[in-house]
C-alpha cells in the first residue's frame, strides 16, 4: 500500500475511506476502474467514484487534481500514487 513516506517526491491519492467495500488487488484494476472516473476539465483532473460501477447510482466527485491532465488509473497504479 502506498504511503506518503514511501514516495516523498509525489502525493498519494488515498481512496481507502471512499471505497471500503471494493475488494481490490492490483491485478484486478478493471474492478477499481469501473468505480473510479478520471475526467480532464481544463488544466485539472476531476476524480469521481461511482458506488455501483456503472449502475443507476450517480458518481460523486471526490477530488480535483489541480494542474494535472490526462491522468489514468493505470498511471496511478504503475507509479504507486494511489492507496486503495
Amino acid at each position: 500500500m502506498a504511503t506518503q513516506e514511501s514516495r516523498p517526491e509525489s502525493e498519494v491519492l488515498d481512496i481507502r475511506d471512499v471505497l471500503p467495500a471494493v475488494p481490490f488487488d492490483r491485478a484486478e484494476a478493471e474492478i477499481l476502474g469501473a468505480s473510479l472516473i478520471f475526467k480532464t476539465e481544463g488544466d485539472h483532473t476531476v476524480v469521481s467514484v461511482d458506488p455501483d460501477a456503472g449502475g443507476p447510482a450517480v458518481a460523486v466527485r471526490i477530488a480535483t487534481l489541480e494542474g494535472v491532465t490526462g491522468l489514468t488509473l493505470q498511471q496511478l497504479l504503475n507509479n504507486i500514487d494511489i492507496a486503495c
